[in-house]
């Protein structure tokens, strides 16, 4: 295993780039991103999702081992014998560590939810005053769970063709007007996986606060309508990050 190098990566994607006599939009427009993110990339600021790396490399006729170490083999042998096992390698790699992160994230909002209950009944409030903000942290935590479990690439058909749906076990969604491919998958995912576990923290904490602030019947009028409100941010949220890398 090597150590992937931004630097060295966004210079040899320059340079292979130019090779090609291809200007950085129209790279961005074969990959379904914008200029400003092939130039982050060549500058060395960000590196491109996991699902961007094989076609990046068939745009350019290289290997993705080749793309990764930011250099071409000078023996092609190694293209046909070691090139998929030390991508798969890098690959499976970059997406354990972050499906790890994602992990830590889920049981660390699980502990807060649970000291927020603890706190809470501690400071006088009852479990039926408090029932409905941690029913919604437990509904938040599953839909979590869901959503880290997803595979974070799609196959190869969603980046030929304008499908606004996904579905894998449990996990469905459907944008109308939105269309999912690997460029904006990544980015639509963490949106849901950061409501999730935002929601899930923070409902026990806004339960409180309205009680502390004008007592149950302020939590009661409000906590639905709260609910209609985080939903329509959720939609609009994801309307909009999935159209810009769209």
């Amino acid at each position: 295993m090597y150590q992937i190098n931004n630097e060295k990566f966004g210079q040899f994607l320059s340079e292979i780039r130019k090779e090609k006599s291809m200007t950085q939009k129209e790279l961005a427009d074969q990959l379904f991103v914008s200029d400003k993110t092939v130039s982050k990339w060549e500058r060395g600021n960000s590196m491109p999702n996991v699902a961007l790396l094989i076609p990046i490399a068939d745009v350019f006729g290289i290997t993705v081992t080749e793309l990764l170490k930011g250099e071409r083999n000078e023996d092609h042998s190694l293209n046909m014998d070691g090139a998929d096992d030390t991508f798969d390698l890098s690959v499976h790699n970059m997406i354990r560590q972050r499906k790890k992160k994602w992990i830590l994230a889920l049981f660390l909002s699980i502990g807060i939810v649970i000291v927020e209950a603890i706190y809470m009944k501690a400071s006088g409030i009852t479990i039926e005053q408090m029932g409905d903000s941690l029913y919604l942290s437990f509904l938040m935590l599953i839909f979590a769970v869901c959503c880290i479990s997803v595979k974070e690439v799609l196959p190869a058909y969603y980046d030929k063709n304008k499908i606004n749906f996904v579905s894998q076990g449990v996990f469905r969604i459907h944008m109308p007007g939105l269309a999912f491919h690997n460029g904006n998958w990544i980015h639509v995912l963490t949106i849901f996986r950061v409501f999730t576990l935002g929601v899930a923290i923070l409902a026990p904490v806004f339960c409180y606060l309205c009680i502390v602030i004008g007592g149950v019947d302020l939590w009661n009028h409000i906590k639905y309508v709260s609910i209609l409100i985080l939903l329509a941010g959720l939609m609009a949220a994801t309307y909009v990050v999935g159209k810009k890398y769209e």
